[in-house]
């Protein structure tokens, strides 16, 4: 396209075709954005989708070839902008409101709601009349005969012209309820697709809270390996002395030095899980960014030891009230019932009255008026209305399965998240019994081999329990809070802030459950 300009340098068009060349043309590599900034200070506030928390927030120091080409996604800001800086310490909270700032999931969910509302308009504007304004200019050189100059016989054309402009507007006044069935099946998926973006937003939540626990799990795992090989670069240092003082014998350093070696491994294992944790959670959070994350020193509480009094039907009641992608469901049904009505219509006997108002200036100027009522009837076109009301009915069905599928994976779903983080509590306690009594018979089991009453197995045999039991307790903390997080999820309850712009919709009150885990 840029070398077909160069060689129009005298269109006049040359501008302007140049520029959409020069647009659609734009390289596409990856660019380093200017350094982050001081962030902005911002209240809690109404949903604002015009506002695009990526032009407001600091700017991260990489961007993928899409966001260099296409800008940053523009997602539904609710409360403060938060600063996207790795650099600075990483709690929870601002994980997730990052994650709902740049998710391209949210994004995409938007431009749906975007969409199905420009649906609707299109539906609804079949309520309005139609203004046409028309011109046209006609010019027609034809063959016009023979014409004789001075007895000489000339073959001539004739040229005619016609200008001809006016405005006509039309309106149509009754069509059997086909514009009632378009514009009620237009609002529906309007209202699904706005439960659609809260139920991203949901989904979003639980992934950022996820990939943190994980990662806090596994930073804490890595400082347990730590220990584990300062506990084993200690026994071999006292078997060391021992072996020159001539109290214990040289091959009990051997198993020392394997132990070592083996702590060692399980510290590069610890250290690889975590890196890998790290790229997780940026995904999660849609950054696009080598930094590594730095996560706040808070301190993850253990979980009360006492069992939850709620059962798996109190968390059921909750979830059928909560759930936004029960609702977009229960939409998408009520658009489908409108679309078998339209079906139902086109298939019978249809009526329809419109009326036409023009106004020409040229070549005849005056007014004009039509009014026009039609009946048409699908004697026979091969069976294709019938079938365009059995496929719509068929789809009927399949939205209410689809709702019945959705209500017993939801109950799949809270059953196992409540089982999982109810034995996760049990383990907690039992881990934690297990900790103390494996750091007093570690202490002990050192003291006595310091002391030549056991050798070095014994040691080890007890370093191995301590930190197997410390693993445990890790493992087993996180596990309560990752599935807690996934309960207040598959309840529809993690995202107290957002309501969905839904006529009519109150998000209902849960007390007794929290949005997010306490101990972050």
């Amino acid at each position: 396209m840029i070398r077909f300009c160069r060689w129009l340098p005298t269109l006049a068009v040359l501008p302007f075709v140049c520029g959409l060349s020069l647009a659609d043309d734009k390289p596409v590599s990856p660019a380093v954005s200017p350094a982050p900034s001081e962030p902005q200070k911002g209240t809690d506030q109404k949903t604002n989708t015009d506002k695009n928390p990526i032009q407001d927030a600091p700017k991260l120091p990489l961007q993928t070839p899409a966001q260099v080409r296409f800008g940053s996604p523009r997602n539904p800001v609710v409360g403060e902008i938060v600063d996207v800086d790795l650099t600075k310490p990483l709690s929870l909270r601002r994980a997730v409101r990052i994650g709902l700032q740049r998710q391209n999931s949210i994004a995409i969910s938007r431009t749906q709601v975007d969409s199905a509302n420009a649906r609707l308009t299109q539906s609804q504007a079949a309520y309005l009349p139609r203004v046409t304004p028309s011109f046209s200019f006609n010019t027609n050189l034809q063959p016009g005969g023979i014409v004789f100059v001075n007895g000489q016989a000339f073959r001539g054309s004739a040229t005619s012209q016609v200008l001809s402009n006016g405005i006509n507007a039309s309106f149509t006044i009754y069509d059997m309820g086909l514009r009632e069935a378009s514009v009620g099946a237009a609002r529906r998926n309007t209202f699904a697709s706005e439960f659609g973006l809260g139920d991203q937003r949901q989904g979003v939540i639980l992934t950022v809270t996820s990939s943190y626990y994980s990662l806090a799990r596994s930073k804490e795992l890595v400082r347990v390996q730590e220990e584990n090989v300062r506990r084993a670069e200690t026994n071999l240092a006292v078997i060391t002395e021992q072996v020159k003082v001539g109290s214990a014998a040289k091959s009990d350093t051997l198993q020392a030095q394997s132990d070592l070696a083996n702590a060692r491994v399980s510290l590069l294992s610890a250290q690889s899980d975590y890196d890998v944790a790290q790229a997780s959670l940026k995904n999660a959070m849609g950054i696009v960014a080598d930094t590594p994350v730095n996560l706040t020193d808070d301190t993850v509480a253990l979980p009360e030891p006492t069992a939850d009094p709620l059962k798996t039907e109190d968390y059921m009641k909750i979830a059928y009230d909560n759930r936004l992608d029960l609702r977009q469901q229960v939409e998408r049904i009520y658009a489908q019932g409108y679309s078998v009505r339209q079906a139902i219509i086109n298939n019978g006997l249809t009526l329809s009255a419109t009326i036409n108002q023009g106004y020409a200036l040229d070549p005849n100027s005056g007014q004009s008026r039509t009014f026009l009522v039609s009946a048409s009837y699908p004697l026979f076109d091969g069976g294709s209305s019938r079938a365009a009301v059995r496929d719509s009915k068929a789809q009927l069905e399949q939205q209410r399965r689809t709702l019945d599928q959705l209500q017993q994976s939801i109950r799949l779903n809270v059953e196992q998240s409540l089982r999982v983080r109810e034995v996760a509590r049990q383990r907690v306690q039992a881990a934690k019994v297990a900790v103390e009594a494996g750091q007093l018979n570690y202490q002990a089991a050192l003291e006595r081999q310091r002391n030549g009453l056991i050798n070095i197995l014994d040691v080890l045999n007890a370093q191995v329990q301590l930190v197997t039991a410390q693993v445990s307790l890790v493992q087993a903390t996180y596990d309560f809070y990752i599935s807690d997080a996934q309960l207040v999820r598959f309840v529809g309850v993690n995202d107290p802030e957002y309501t969905p712009r839904v006529p009519g919709y109150v998000k209902p009150v849960q007390p007794g459950i929290t949005p997010t885990p306490s101990g972050k």
